[in-house]
């Protein structure tokens, strides 16, 4: 997908100049916002290898209750496993910066117009990331609605809610990381009301954690062994009366982000040079981005999607 800027006023153009790029401003701006990318299970398909991702997820083995007997093998037990496959794709998009603006734009427009694919990037890989969790979890309606179009706005994402969720990872045996502790993903929506319910009596602020310098991006409290990020682009929907606002506890190996080893993200700058035909008069200068990736639930029960509606809107 491209789009052109130049120095014409006509609609869609605007004044830049190429200014010059660096993968520095690209990866600052880039790197803060990719929130569900920094809390999926992380597997490079190496080149070479196929076009599929594999996961092979153990089965559980049953509890062991009869004793040994004195001098006798047990029988031996076979572990099932459960494969998930996915097939990295590639996206990308670029914009077109004509070359007299090198010579006649007076504004530093390149560099927001690399800002702009910074946010586009990081907006496009969080959203498909999302589009392949989104259902596919374990659901929680808020205020007990049986379903997201039955959810009330005024079923609001609580702590009640949140250990409802809770106790529906513990019951299921889902690990969490470090502490144990589930990670969640919730809207700015969702942080004005858990942060506004007075029975969340065990919220703990980020400047009360004995380890400051273990933050997810994002994160900003602690609630029934949640630790909390927050994110525009965790999807809404519509309830009863009004917009609801989706939020995500997961445990540890919930889903998987796989991407072709050296294909992840990249910033890519094309200046006009003698072998390119396209661009025979050296007209124009192109900048864009591309990555390969593909996400994937490992295990549904090991994440828990609550559709809530909000009193921040």
């Amino acid at each position: 997908m491209a789009n052109t800027i130049g120095i014409s006023t006509a609609v869609g153009n605007t004044f830049s100049d190429t200014g010059i790029y660096y993968d520095k401003r690209w990866l600052a701006r880039l790197t803060p916002q990719l929130y569900f990318e920094d809390l999926g299970a992380k597997k490079p398909l190496p080149k070479n290898s196929g076009t599929l991702m594999k996961w092979r997820r153990l089965n559980k083995l049953t509890a062991v209750t009869t004793p040994l007997t004195e001098n006798t093998n047990p029988s031996e037990s076979t572990v099932a496993t459960t494969e998930v496959t996915v097939e990295p794709l590639t996206y990308g998009q670029f914009v077109k910066m004509s070359s007299e603006l090198k010579w006649k734009s007076i504004n530093p427009i390149a560099d927001e117009v690399t800002d702009e694919l910074s946010d586009n990037a990081a907006l496009s890989y969080d959203t498909i990331i999302r589009a392949a969790l989104s259902g596919n979890l374990t659901n929680q309606f808020a205020g007990g609605a049986v379903n997201e179009a039955a959810v009330a706005d005024s079923a609001v994402l609580n702590a009640s809610e949140i250990r409802k969720a809770v106790y529906t990872l513990r019951k299921a045996s889902v690990p969490g990381w470090e502490g144990n502790l589930y990670k969640g993903l919730i809207h700015p929506a969702g942080s004005f009301d858990l942060q506004s319910d007075t029975n969340a009596g065990g919220w703990i602020d980020l400047h009360k954690y004995t380890q400051p310098d273990t933050l997810l991006r994002g994160e900003i409290g602690q609630l029934y062994g949640v630790r909390f990020v927050v994110g525009t682009n965790t999807g809404s929907g519509t309830g009863a009366t009004d917009e609801t606002f989706h939020a995500y506890i997961f445990g540890r190996d919930c889903y998987a982000i796989s991407e072709l080893s050296g294909q992840g993200m990249e910033m890519i700058r094309k200046e006009p040079g003698p072998q390119d035909t396209s661009n025979p008069l050296n007209m124009f200068s192109t900048v864009g981005w591309k990555f390969v990736l593909a996400a994937k639930v490992l295990q549904a029960s090991r994440g828990v999607q609550i559709y809530a509606g909000s009193a921040a809107e």
